[in-house]
């Protein structure tokens, strides 16, 4: 069973494919040139519908939009377009591709996955990467900056297969 984990934001879409704790593939797309909600989403389902895993996929869970914003830390037009990109990407993703789409909290897949969903003193990505990589070595996907360090981005990447893992789990 084929499983897509989908971590959306504003800039970057972390994907991941998994058949059941098998990693198939993982990485991120680079949506922040698009200017359009309606561009980045095209721009999200084309390369996940390319993708050679795409046509034995089971089902796709997405991270929930709105759970990942406590504290002040974003204004409230972010987070009524991580709303909107979302909401339309999982129409898209789920009538095109003819999949069922699935919202899950981050908080409750890390606590499936890990155990628990945060570490005092680390932040949720710190505690995302850690982890996977006691269980994985994802060195052939991680993408590498142009100055030889490791992307940010790739975050976004471990935060979708966290999300898949949980989809494998429960689908």
């Amino acid at each position: 069973m084929v499983t897509l984990g989908l971590d959306v934001s504003t800039r970057t879409v972390g994907y991941a494919f998994v058949d059941n704790k098998q990693i198939l593939d993982i990485g991120f797309i680079d949506i922040s040139k698009q200017e359009t909600i309606r561009n980045k989403v095209f721009n999200v389902f084309k390369k996940i519908s390319d993708n050679k895993y795409c046509d034995d996929l089971d089902i796709i869970y997405v991270e929930d939009s709105l759970s990942g914003f406590a504290r002040g830390r974003t204004s409230i037009q972010i987070i009524i377009k991580l709303a909107k990109i979302n909401a339309v990407l999982c129409f898209i993703m789920g009538d095109i591709i003819n999949s069922e789409v699935k919202l899950v909290n981050p908080n409750t897949a890390r606590k499936r996955i890990f155990g628990k969903a945060r570490q005092k003193g680390k932040t949720a990505k710190e505690f995302v990467k850690e982890h996977i990589e006691k269980d994985y070595d994802l060195t052939e996907w991680y993408k590498i900056t142009s100055r030889d360090n490791w992307d940010k981005r790739n975050s976004d990447a471990l935060d979708a297969l966290v999300i898949a893992l949980y989809g494998a789990q429960n689908g």
